[in-house]
């Protein structure tokens, strides 16, 4: 595709022209068809708890498979406001790719990645996706007795018998809602 500048869009009277969307690369990775059975959880950090205005500052993501947690295929990102964002994103696309993703407030994450990425691809994140904390509520509700369900993401580890978190970062966070997955939906054999 030819480089436009600035002038000569001026000069021609219009904007500039953007490539097609369905051109892009990870706008065909999200939507491949292909099953991996592999799910990723992610989890990101912020610089508010507010998906429309929030600095991105570090993203986590971590495969899993089977009954694995994958640790060694992890990809964690850092941003900075003077770096642009698009190669780093561009990565983390191709890191999850069309594949289920799991966190912990995973609407805050996927708002605020849809927030950067839809520019970038013409579309929000597609992906399937499994919030912990609804699978541990829907565990809790069916259970007799009428009580209050703490829904701290500390308090559902301590209560399935799991580790605690080794950090208050985006990967100690994206580490344990995967553990969080694997005990409330075992894989099938």
């Amino acid at each position: 595709m030819p480089t436009e500048t600035i002038a000569s869009v001026v000069a021609n009277g219009g904007a500039p022209s953007v490539p097609a969307m369905s051109e892009h690369p990870d706008r065909a990775l999200l939507l491949s068809g292909e099953e991996t059975g592999e799910r990723v959880a992610i989890h990101c950090e912020a610089t508010s708890f507010d998906a429309a205005t929030a600095d991105l500052r570090s993203v986590a993501a971590l495969r899993i498979r089977g009954g694995r947690v994958l640790t060694s295929q992890r990809l964690i990102l850092s941003f900075w406001p003077t770096e642009p964002a698009e190669p780093a994103l561009s990565r983390l696309l191709a890191f999850i790719g069309n594949r289920p993703l799991v966190g912990y407030y995973l609407d805050f994450t996927v708002g605020l990645l849809d927030r950067l990425v839809q520019p970038m691809v013409g579309m929000a994140l597609p992906n399937p996706r499994i919030e912990v904390s609804s699978l541990y509520y829907g565990r809790k509700a069916k259970a007799p007795g009428k009580y209050a369900v703490d829904l701290r993401l500390d308090s559902i580890l301590r209560d399935l018998d799991l580790p605690p978190r080794a950090g208050e970062d985006a990967y100690a966070s994206a580490l344990a809602s995967a553990m969080v997955y694997l005990r409330l939906e075992p894989p099938r054999p």
